[in-house]
């Protein structure tokens, strides 16, 4: 008799966590298991099936486009390393398609609705990393936009930052290993108060599999400096958002001289932000983009 397996099994086997299975077979009839007094009981070829559908997912195919496609499409789709969705207007399109929803949403202070807009962005995207790079930074670079514009308030701005800190909480929860290959710390200095783009790396980097220890905005450098001591953090990443005081760089300079040495120091903000010129000479390496600090903890044992 052919082996058959339960959904806490196949979530283990998989990597796939139950809600993500429960939604991407209800939504998309990605397998479809037999049921019984037990519940759901998957053959060995679904669990084959949920596993090259994860691959491709995490291969930055939405589970939509790909649910529908036969074992052996997947598996030539990731042997040539192809895409469904080929051109930049088409994936800015998926992207405006997860985020309208979520913007309306908070347009009218809905927090309800915004929350199961996110969360049906969440199933469609599939893979976590997609969400961060479709999903959560599209919105954060929106709402920032339209901050600076004047056609958004910053209640508006801390409900998505609200509900995006939830998202970060449930990552955290369900791709970090009881035992992290490494921990990473993120913060952001005196007077900057702008942790939008902390918040989208610390999902990044749970999405990733490594521990998040993320400490919010504003912090003195003596408080950094102790969590890093305390913690024991692989690596810190500080965020920038605009050109700092004349005072950071000596904030960079104590942080650099007094955290321990076996934590990498990584300082991220845009190249107009002027951030290699102050951190000159430091042990800070200066990430311009997500790119960049993908290829970071990479380094420290992310998995993407």
């Amino acid at each position: 008799m052919a082996s058959t397996y339960p959904i806490s099994a196949v979530s283990k086997l998989t990597g796939i966590p139950l809600d993500t299975l429960r939604a991407w077979e209800r939504r998309y009839q990605a397998v479809t298991p037999k049921r019984s007094a037990r519940g759901r009981l998957y053959t060995e070829i679904q669990v084959q099936r949920l596993l090259l559908l994860r691959q491709a997912v995490e291969s930055g195919h939405g589970i939509g486009q790909v649910a529908r496609v036969r074992d052996k499409g997947l598996r030539e789709l990731l042997d040539n390393g192809t895409t469904l969705i080929q051109s930049e207007a088409a994936r800015n399109q998926v992207s405006e398609d997860f985020l309208a929803p979520v913007l309306r949403a908070i347009e009218f202070f809905d927090y309800a609705q915004a929350d199961r807009a996110l969360n049906q962005a969440t199933t469609a995207v599939g893979s976590p990393r997609s969400l961060v790079h479709h999903v959560a930074l599209p919105l954060m670079r929106t709402i920032g936009e339209r901050w600076h514009q004047g056609k958004c308030s910053i209640a508006q701005e801390h409900m998505l930052t609200s509900l995006l800190s939830a998202l970060l909480t449930s990552f955290i929860r369900t791709y970090t290993p009881s035992n992290p290959r490494a921990r990473v710390m993120f913060a952001t200095p005196v007077d900057e108060r702008h942790g939008f783009p902390n918040l989208a790396a610390a999902m990044l980097t749970a999405a990733g599999g490594l521990g998040v220890i993320h400490l919010g905005t504003e912090l003195p450098s003596a408080d950094i400096v102790l969590a890093a001591r305390k913690s024991g953090a692989s690596a810190l990443l500080l965020s920038i958002s605009k050109t700092p005081e004349k005072t950071f760089g000596d904030d960079l300079l104590y942080i650099a001289r007094k955290a321990p040495k076996s934590t990498a120091l990584w300082l991220g903000g845009a190249p107009e932000v002027l951030l290699d010129r102050i951190a000159y000479g430091l042990r800070w390496r200066v990430l311009h983009d997500f790119a960049a600090l993908e290829r970071e903890l990479t380094g420290v044992g992310a998995r993407f």
